[in-house]
């Protein structure tokens, strides 16, 4: 028996089964937007809308406008300097601008000392009095009244590196510093050591310690004879190199500052030089003088202005 034949009519697709996908590929488009699409072809009108310019540049504008708003937003909000800010802003510029002239005028005097101390050394000289310009040349280094050259050690001290943000570092019986910050006992202790281990000649910072130097604290800032230090503290000591830094580092100073340095971090550096300078001390005045008489053992002595503490090494 045969099968009965099936009438003959189109072929079928395969991908007939696909309709939705068939769709997709063949007609992207949405059909509404496809008969707007042709509706404007028909009249001869481009495909795209012409306020797609338009929109752009309105698109453009709102980006610029908004981060305009952005930016006047951000300067309201940041704080506003008060008037307390303002005036100590201007005081900390008049402070600056006032110790650069005390700077300038006090290495002014001391090249204008210079000069005098040289012509009253020539002129002793010349009149036959080259013992007593000996004499008054040891009395002005005793007194400070000179600078001085030679061999000797620098000891640098410097705050903790947590200084700023370590607040639980301990307690530190240092007239209210921070701990890790070096406080004037500290540095009071360090230069009495160098005195005590044979320097002849100590400065901090270039300022000239003299037997009436005063190393005090005012708040968290340390000043030498009225004048405020920044750190690092260079404290720089004339003398032999050798002698000073074994007797420093095995004095109660060196243990002192080993002991900062394992309790607080505070760091001390101890180095010898073969060559270094400490400068006069330019608040040195001649405030009494005796005429020369049959004894020449009175001669004119210097001594430092009245300082508001006790002589001897530093306090």
């Amino acid at each position: 028996m045969t099968e009965p034949t099936r009438p003959a009519g189109p072929a079928r697709r395969p991908d007939a089964s696909m309709t939705l996908l068939t769709s997709m590929l063949e007609r992207p488009l949405d059909p509404g937007y496809q008969e707007a699409a042709d509706r404007r072809r028909a009249r001869d009108l481009p495909a795209s809308s012409p306020s797609a310019p338009t929109r752009s540049v309105v698109v453009v504008v709102m980006a610029v406008l908004t981060g305009f708003l952005f930016a006047v937003s951000a300067s309201a909000l940041r704080p506003r300097p008060t008037a307390a800010a303002s005036v100590k802003e201007q005081l900390v510029s008049r402070i600056e601008t006032l110790q650069q002239q005390g700077s300038a005028q006090e290495a002014k005097l001391a090249a204008l000392g210079t000069q005098v101390r040289e012509y009253e050394a020539a002129e002793l000289t010349q009149s036959g009095g080259s013992a007593l310009s000996a004499r008054i040349g040891t009395l002005e280094v005793q007194a400070a009244a000179v600078a001085l050259t030679g061999p000797g050690v620098t000891l640098t001290l410097d705050d903790a590196p947590s200084a700023d943000t370590d607040a639980a570092a301990g307690t530190r019986p240092s007239g209210g510093f921070t701990p890790g910050r070096v406080s004037s006992s500290d540095l009071q202790i360090a230069v009495n050591g160098l005195w005590a281990a044979g320097a002849e000649a100590v400065s901090i910072n270039g300022h000239r310690l003299s037997a009436t130097a005063a190393i005090r604290f005012a708040g968290q800032a340390v000043i030498v004879d009225f004048r405020p230090l920044t750190r690092p503290y260079v404290v720089t000591a004339i003398g032999d190199a050798d002698t000073l830094t074994s007797r420093f580092e095995g004095s109660f100073s060196g243990a002192y500052l080993t002991q900062l340095g394992d309790q607080y971090g505070i760091r001390s550096d101890l180095a010898g030089s073969d060559s270094l300078t400490v400068p006069a001390d330019t608040a040195v005045r001649l405030v009494h003088a005796e005429p020369l008489g049959l004894d020449p053992t009175p001669v004119a002595t210097t001594s430092t202005t009245p300082s508001p503490s006790s002589s001897g090494g530093a306090r």
